[in-house]
């Protein structure tokens, strides 16, 4: 019986694991991946943290405004494995990004490639490491 219910267990953990991982990493039901943009602002906070690092910026709209963008990125420790560490980022540093922004339309978008004021590039999201 004991391996009868291992069994049971194994296929359902084996169902559901696949659509959990999913779930928590699909980026495309946030964040729309056909209208890639690229901004370019002041970063203004940084938060290194797990599971996702995310970095704010000023960045000025087409009519003059300031607005404040919300970039998710990947996590600290394939970073700091590409050469990208926490002290890379300055805040008041000038950044480039390209993005995927948010479906709903909001100030929030997925981090595709950060290029730093030296010229370095990074992609911030899935295949981590200077481009």
């Amino acid at each position: 019986m004991k391996s009868r219910r291992e069994l049971m267990a194994t296929v359902l953990l084996l169902t559901v694991l696949p659509t959990i991982l999913a779930a928590h990493h699909s980026i495309a039901a946030t964040y729309d991946s056909s209208k890639a943009m690229t901004i370019t602002g002041t970063v203004t906070e940084l938060r290194w943290q797990n599971p996702h690092t995310w970095l704010s910026m000023d960045v000025k709209g087409a009519d003059g405004k300031v607005n404040i963008w919300k970039i998710e990125m990947g996590g600290p420790a394939s970073f700091a494995q590409n050469g990208l560490r926490k002290d890379s980022i300055s805040i008041s540093s000038a950044v480039t990004i390209q993005v995927w922004p948010a479906r709903d339309g909001s100030l929030m978008a997925a981090g595709r490639l950060l290029t730093l004021p030296d010229g370095r590039q990074f992609d911030v999201h899935d295949r981590f490491g200077e481009i």
